[in-house]
């Protein structure tokens, strides 16, 4: 008898052990230990038409071990200034104009990176345009009055000696209008940047029309101020601070978008159908062409300081002060690691 009691004490012993020992093990499973460098970030990414929201396609398709982004898409500045003003984004990509302009206005937003250089391209039909004076007498569509395009173009005609409002004709339209236009042969000559110059050359193509970009605005920069590898700081992105992101996830989102765009660079062919699976506007064939022409080239903002204030200082000469908000940035507008 002593004996049969023993063993159902032991019976019982080893059955609540385990029991307690299944317990303890669901427990740890459901409370797994935090640790921040296991967590994975999550961001809202302001997102502008264009290559320099090629790098998010690929960072949406192929999220890192370590953040995952959602995309949020803006035409106008209005759009964009409304995303962060309201905090809906915490990070978006903007021409490097309004990024100044809603910096000099009072907007807690520095940049992190320059992402696309010197897009802007005159194209036309006609090959007979080996420089800028030669468009004397001509007339341009230009996408946008007082933005980069206008800007840009203006400052190189003044420059090299001709009067925008006399000496050419500048009339302004959207860019997807220019852009058919130019492919119908009711225009002759438009200022295009990416992807739009190379979807108005496959579109001209099927009506029989053989675009050529007679210039290329960036080379023409070099040659006005006897740089040799001066560039236009086209467009990068921003970071909103009310969003109170770490510096570490700036970083790392500086990273990842470097290598998204290495990526997209490397793999022109693939990159064509990602970008129009999240950009439907933004055809494959013009994405992949576009790679040749857009200089998508991701560089901290802390290192191309230098670049843009050269930039800018020199667009200042002809551009009105309030298309950059008044003044240059301080130091303050460059998101230093």
């Amino acid at each position: 008898m002593v004996k049969k009691k023993w063993l159902v004490a032991t019976l019982i012993a080893v059955m609540l052990l385990s029991i307690a020992g299944c317990g303890g093990q669901q427990a740890e499973e459901a409370n797994p230990p935090s640790s921040a460098d296991n967590e994975k970030v999550s961001l809202v990414v302001g997102t502008a038409p264009g290559p320099v929201s090629y790098g998010m396609a690929y960072m949406v398709e192929n999220p890192a071990d370590d953040m995952t982004v959602k995309i949020e898409p803006w035409n106008k500045y209005d759009q964009l200034l409304a995303m962060i003003t309201s905090q809906q984004v915490n990070i978006s990509s903007t021409p490097l104009t309004n990024a100044i302009m809603l910096y000099n206005n009072g907007v807690d937003v520095q940049l992190i990176n320059v992402a696309v250089w010197g897009m802007l391209y005159v194209l036309s039909p006609e090959d007979t345009v080996q420089n800028i004076t030669d468009l004397k007498g001509k007339r341009i569509g230009v996408a946008g009055q007082g933005g980069n395009h206008d800007l840009v173009l203006r400052h190189l005609l003044i420059q090299n000696g001709l009067d925008p409002n006399q000496d050419v004709e500048i009339i302004y339209l959207d860019l997807p209008e220019a852009s058919s236009k130019l492919a119908s042969g009711e225009l002759k000559y438009a200022v295009l940047n990416e992807p739009n110059s190379s979807m108005a050359t496959l579109n001209a193509r099927k009506n029989g029309v053989e675009l050529h970009r007679v210039l290329d605005l960036q080379v023409e920069w070099q040659k006005l101020t006897g740089q040799e590898k001066a560039r236009i700081p086209h467009a990068g992105f921003v970071v909103v601070n009310g969003s109170q992101l770490d510096k570490a996830v700036i970083e790392q989102f500086q990273q990842n978008f470097t290598a998204a765009a290495q990526w997209i660079n490397d793999n022109p062919e693939e990159a064509g159908p990602l970008v129009e699976k999240h950009f439907d506007w933004m055809k494959a064939p013009a994405v992949q062409q576009s790679l040749q022409f857009a200089r998508l080239n991701s560089v901290p903002a802390a290192d191309c300081q230098e670049e843009i204030d050269a930039f800018f200082t020199e667009l200042s000469k002809t551009a009105p002060a309030e298309a950059i908000g008044g003044k240059l940035p301080d130091a303050g507008f460059y998101f230093q690691p």
